[in-house]
């Protein structure tokens, strides 16, 4: 992963690497274009304890993309339960087969299950999380946009604890306008406003990069551009309008 994606984040990284090692389940929120799925991706790739599920819009979907962790690490149970037919077999299992040999798989280790992008998940969902991590020891982090019930849905009970619940928070603005700058150098921007363009920028996100990035991604666009000045109004206006859909 490039370390501009992870630019400003020593310190959290180094706090979820503390409650990674603690072996206990957590929140991880924040709202959207934080950093989230990068931060964890990363931890993820540097892991290998960490199973990590892109997609837990299901259960299905995450006991499959489990599956498919513990077979590309060798896992006896799935390599016994796949065959030769690799990730093949996984996708054709039925769900209730899935779930079965994941718990068998899981048991015995120290894993930690990685649930990225949660829609508010269903009551059954959180049951089948629960009954994973009590049948087999395994942790879960929950990652959300907010530690409320709307994002977080039937899994927000196993975060009681206050302890529980890990906030990342949108850069300040020493941190973002360094960001920025970085940022529009790397993309050469190149027009004759260019530091009104990152500090608008910047006061727009409120210090979010992923809307940094977004928004200097735009500035570069023709459309935006008049006379080698970026159009700043109009630009915030469409990210507004786009921000849902691009940042969702």
């Amino acid at each position: 992963m490039s370390k501009a994606l992870i630019f400003g984040r020593d310190a959290e990284l180094a706090q979820l690497n503390q409650l990674l090692a603690q072996h206990v389940s957590f929140l991880l929120h924040g709202p959207a274009g934080v950093g989230k799925s990068f931060l964890i991706r990363h931890l993820a790739g540097e892991q290998p304890a960490l199973l990590y599920c892109p997609d837990s819009a299901s259960g299905q979907t995450v006991f499959r993309s489990t599956a498919v962790g513990l077979l590309a690490r060798k896992n006896p149970r799935l390599v016994s339960a796949c065959r030769s037919s690799g990730v093949n077999a996984i996708k054709e299992k039925s769900a209730v087969s899935l779930r079965g040999f994941v718990t068998e798989a899981l048991r015995g280790g120290t894993h930690t299950l990685v649930l990225d992008h949660i829609q508010s998940p269903s009551r059954s969902f959180a049951s089948a999380v629960k009954d994973l991590c009590t049948a087999t020891d395994t942790v879960v982090v929950a990652v959300a946009r907010s530690a409320h019930m709307e994002d977080a849905g039937f899994l927000l009970p196993m975060f009681a604890d206050r302890s529980q619940k890990y906030a990342l928070r949108n850069f300040d603005s020493s941190t973002a306008n360094t960001f920025a700058a970085q940022a529009a150098q790397k993309m050469q921007l190149d027009v004759a406003n260019r530091e009104d363009v990152i500090s608008k920028i910047v006061l727009y996100s409120k210090g979010n990069p992923g809307a940094i990035l977004a928004m200097l991604k735009m500035a570069s666009n023709p459309k935006y551009v008049a006379q080698r000045h970026v159009k700043l109004s109009p630009l915030y206006i469409d990210f507004r309008l786009s921000a849902g859909v691009t940042h969702g």
